[in-house]
């Protein structure tokens, strides 16, 4: 099985995930929006067992976004790196700080009913208002 590696900013986090995400997409939520400061973010889900941090565990700081979200990032440079997803036991890798690219690229735009005014979404993937649930 093919491991991907990711990390921070200023390097004090490494993290290592399967490439065998089981969805990807561009994510325009306001909170994502917001923690990258961009129009949205890529993400990958993968299952939390798949996914490891290899070093700095101690530089993750954890931010509850809401009760079925968890954003962690590394405190000394800021790099948003993953959301945690208890509920579902999955995480969600943000596909910028991988340091390869993975096999599934994103499929869709989701949470699209809240994406910034001024952004216009010019591909032809499919979008769904919020998380697609299917």
């Amino acid at each position: 099985m093919k491991k991907i590696t990711g990390s921070c900013i200023c390097g004090r986090v490494e993290f290592t995930v399967a490439d065998q995400f089981v969805y990807a997409g561009y994510c325009h939520c306001s909170m994502c929006r917001k923690s990258s400061g961009a129009a949205g973010t890529a993400i990958g889900g993968i299952p939390k067992n798949q996914f490891s941090i290899t070093k700095g565990l101690h530089n993750i700081k954890r931010y509850k976004r809401t009760a079925e979200s968890v954003s962690c990032f590394c405190e000394h440079c800021g790099s948003t790196l993953y959301g945690e997803k208890p509920s579902i036991q999955m995480v969600h890798v943000r596909y910028g700080a991988l340091n390869n690219s993975p096999t599934l690229l994103p499929q869709a735009h989701m949470h699209v009913s809240s994406k910034a005014d001024w952004y216009e979404i010019s591909d032809e993937l499919p979008q769904f208002s919020e998380f697609p649930t299917a």
